[in-house]
């Protein structure tokens, strides 16, 4: 792990004596969809990001915001000839300040960052309405890290791959397209 560990910050320091294709006074925004740490539900989400004109060390800072969302269902089984269970929902909405690295392939752009943001969550009961379950929900404002990478098509279009941490609809590995202008 520690050889890993040395060989990223090698990679890092080299990276700052090149460009990278995160341009300085643009707009990214673009669709993702990401996979929950704890089960296969799909998160739904959208990201913009700006970049600001000018660089911070060797790199350039983005600012931007996000928004995410998942639900899903857990079957409790049956009780009386009906089904019972429970019906989970996420929502997200936050700022997002990423780094960008300077890389010697203009076509990659990897990032790591910072996410402010706001969760709200809640589930409910769905059954037979002798059972009375609490419905709890939760939330609240919460610090999160993020990393990924862009990987440029072309001039406009990039894939990106992110890694976050922080909250239900931030612990997650997305996949999505960013739109540059």
């Amino acid at each position: 792990m520690k050889k890993y560990m040395l060989l990223v910050v090698a990679l890092l320091l080299l990276s700052a004596l090149s460009t990278a294709q995160f341009t300085k006074e643009k707009n990214y925004i673009g669709p993702s969809i990401g996979l929950y740490f704890h089960g296969s539900t799909p998160i739904w989400g959208a990201n913009y990001e700006y970049s600001l004109p000018t660089n911070v060390g060797p790199g350039i800072l983005g600012i931007g915001g996000l928004i995410r969302y998942w639900s899903w269902s857990a079957d409790g089984g049956y009780y009386a000839g009906q089904s019972w269970g429970w019906d989970y929902s996420d929502f997200m909405i936050g700022a997002q300040a990423n780094y960008h690295f300077k890389v010697g392939d203009d076509k990659f752009d990897p990032f790591a960052g910072l996410t402010l943001a706001y969760d709200i969550g809640s589930v409910s009961y769905t059954g037979p309405s002798d059972y009375h379950y609490v419905e709890p929900s939760w939330g609240g404002l919460f610090l999160g890290i993020d990393g990924g990478c862009r990987y440029w098509f072309n001039s406009s279009w990039a894939g990106t791959v992110r890694l976050g941490f922080g909250s239900s609809s931030f612990s997650v590995i997305d996949i999505g397209a960013d739109y540059r202008f």
